[in-house]
């Protein structure tokens, strides 16, 4: 297993809205609607243009696993991840975040996660990596300071 991220390019953008549209992300998403091609690429052309997001790829060897989205707002960062659904309960998930943290450090000095409280997997994986957890209701928040 040789895990590293690379920045995401528009190369990227079918397998991510793939990926995005998958069942179980969107029951696990904020935003449960299928989205388009069309929405989705314009959508994703301004998040690659935004100097205030950054988009990996999670790669084991030459295979893509997942995909990390962090938006910066100041130096908080806030990580929005989805692993493939065959890559699932492998590890992957706690990876990419570990992975993020490193790949934004020198720009960003707290990472927080939201959650939906039903989301076991992804509440582990920040969990796991030793983020501050915080409830609200349906929603778990994660903070970190890196």
């Amino acid at each position: 297993m040789y895990l590293f991220l690379r920045s995401a390019d528009i190369n990227d953008a079918a397998t991510i809205l793939e990926w995005r549209n998958d069942t179980l992300t969107r029951d696990n998403s904020f935003s449960k609607e299928l989205i388009d091609f069309d929405t989705h690429i314009k959508w994703y052309e301004s998040k690659l243009s935004d100097e205030s997001c950054s988009l990996f790829i999670l790669m084991d060897g030459a295979e893509k696993i997942g995909h990390v989205r962090i938006d910066t707002v100041n130096d908080i960062g806030r990580i929005s991840y989805t692993i493939a659904s065959d890559k699932r309960n492998m590890g992957y998930g706690k990876k990419i975040i570990e992975l993020s943290e490193k790949a934004v450090s020198s720009r960003v000095k707290v990472l927080t996660g939201i959650v939906q409280s039903s989301n076991e997997p992804s509440k582990k994986c920040f969990r796991s990596n030793n983020y501050a957890e915080f409830f609200s209701g349906d929603i778990v928040s994660y903070i970190k300071i890196i």
